[in-house]
């Protein structure tokens, strides 16, 4: 009796029943996460409503409205995940553990009137359900996401009181710097800057909070769309701040430049409001130059052959390939 061991061979049958199981698997997989998708706009349609009814009072919370357009752009840039997965997709358990997480916040939101709480649980079970139902695969698809519907979510109170003044103190000394440096004569007083034909006050909507929230939205999208290396993305994140702050440090001062040597009037109803749109793309043209001068600087080198040359003893000159392997 011989006994033969070896591979069983794959049949075309077979190979096109695993490829309907798969195609079937995603299909089921893509129609419960629009079905649970659509059960959690249901249950938190009013912290929603909240949300946009913010958004559209606070103008430090206006770009809110942009979030979920960009969160739906970061999962059509990484589409190539779930196309690229060969075994079937099946739920985890973590992902109703997520979903119970959110329930806790929505209680503790609910109980002690904290209104912010409600958002964050529902960003917690957008991530438990996309668990539970797709699995590691989909929340490792969705998860950039997901994380970038934080900034849907104002701040509290407390939190931008506190940095409103120290926001408010910096704008005013920084433009008088840059008037000071152009030669213009400038004098801060509190909150105001004094200029030799007229002043300048910078009120609290000035202060670049604003900017501060929108641009670390823009700063986050362009992280994970770009292909940085892992300290390059930390760099840029941590610029985002400096960046903004000084695109509205520079907003003030053109005003200011404005106000000397055009007119008061010029530069109070026409510039200010003109300036306040040229923040953001000039805090783009930064990033910019900065994403070029870290690729620049610091290329990442990509495998190849590496040619070396080598003098032998004879004076004959003799060649050697290496490959080169860091990347």
């Amino acid at each position: 009796m011989h006994l033969v061991i070896g591979r069983r061979k794959t049949t075309p049958v077979a190979t096109h029943e695993s490829a309907r199981a798969l195609a079937w698997s995603s299909r089921s997989s893509l129609i419960g996460l629009i079905v649970m998708a659509a059960v959690i706009l249901a249950c938190y349609a009013g912290a929603l409503a909240h949300l946009a009814g913010r958004w559209s009072v606070e103008a430090n919370y206006s770009h809110g409205f942009l979030v979920p357009f960009i969160s739906a752009w970061l999962l059509w840039q990484r589409r190539d995940l779930l196309v690229a997965v060969k075994t079937p997709i099946r739920g985890r358990w973590l992902g109703l553990a997520l979903v119970l997480v959110s329930l806790v916040f929505r209680l503790f939101a609910d109980y002690f009137g904290y209104v912010l709480a409600e958002p964050l649980a529902f960003i917690v079970c957008i991530a438990g359900a996309t668990t539970l139902v797709g699995g590691y695969t989909a929340l490792f698809w969705a998860w950039p996401a997901i994380v970038f519907l934080i900034f849907m979510i104002p701040l509290p109170g407390a939190v931008g009181g506190r940095l409103g003044g120290p926001l408010q103190h910096l704008a005013t000394s920084g433009s008088t710097y840059v008037l000071q440096t152009l030669g213009i004569p400038a004098v801060a007083s509190g909150n105001v800057i004094c200029l030799t034909h007229g002043k300048i006050g910078v009120a609290e909507a000035c202060n670049g909070l604003g900017m501060l929230t929108t641009f670390a939205a823009v700063t986050t999208a362009a992280v994970f769309l770009l292909p940085l290396s892992v300290w390059e993305k930390i760099c840029v994140l941590a610029s985002s701040a400096g960046i903004a702050l000084a695109a509205n440090i520079f907003r003030i001062a053109a005003t200011g430049v404005v106000q000397e040597w055009i007119g008061v009037e010029f530069a109070e109803r026409v510039f200010h409001d003109f300036a306040g749109l040229l923040m953001v793309p000039l805090a783009l043209l930064m990033l910019g130059v900065e994403v070029l001068l870290l690729t620049r600087l610091f290329p990442r080198m990509t495998a190849g052959p590496l040619v070396v040359v080598r003098q032998s003893a004879g004076g004959v000159a003799a060649k050697s390939t290496l490959l080169q392997t860091r990347s």
